[in-house]
């Protein structure tokens, strides 16, 4: 990825972090995001587009993924630039799978990551293992609000 497309999306995910005060200093509304936040992102989308056999040899994952804190950090910038990126017209997803989502997956997922120890086995055509996490674990951060688990779990 260049420098100059670097800065940008550094910039845009600033923006996006520090919404509310540049919507109003600039009086501009900010994009709200789409899920409300990374587990909603995991579970409702990330998990049925990035199907891996899940053995325990070459790949590795943990269905309680949000018990780990370095999982949580990687996946939630993995969402935060994924929400800039979905709204790029031309190459936008492409470079996210390409710079983003291939490298912070293949790193969480690798013999050395944080899933190493796991025991999870599942097919390549089943989506990713997600178990429901602890009641109040997430927020929506769209609206700041207790995030509510959708009663459906379809694919978006």
């Amino acid at each position: 990825m260049d420098e100059e497309m670097q800065d940008s999306l550094a910039g845009e995910l600033a923006d996006m972090l520090d919404g509310e005060e540049t919507a109003a200093e600039s009086g501009q509304e900010q994009p709200k995001a789409y899920f409300a936040n990374v587990w909603d992102f995991v579970y409702r989308w990330l998990r049925h587009m990035y199907k891996r056999r899940v053995s325990g040899n070459a790949a590795r994952w943990s269905s309680t993924w949000f018990d780990c804190p370095e999982a949580v950090s990687r996946l939630t910038e993995l969402w935060r630039v994924w929400e800039i990126s979905r709204r790029d017209e031309t190459t936008g997803m492409a470079v996210w799978w390409r710079d983003y989502c291939d490298p912070t997956m293949d790193r969480l997922m690798s013999e050395t990551g944080p899933f190493a120890d796991c025991e999870v086995n599942g097919r390549s055509t089943d989506p990713l293992p997600c178990a429901l996490p602890p009641a109040g674990r997430f927020r929506d951060e769209r609206t700041g609000e207790a995030y509510v688990i959708p009663a459906d779990d379809g694919v978006i």
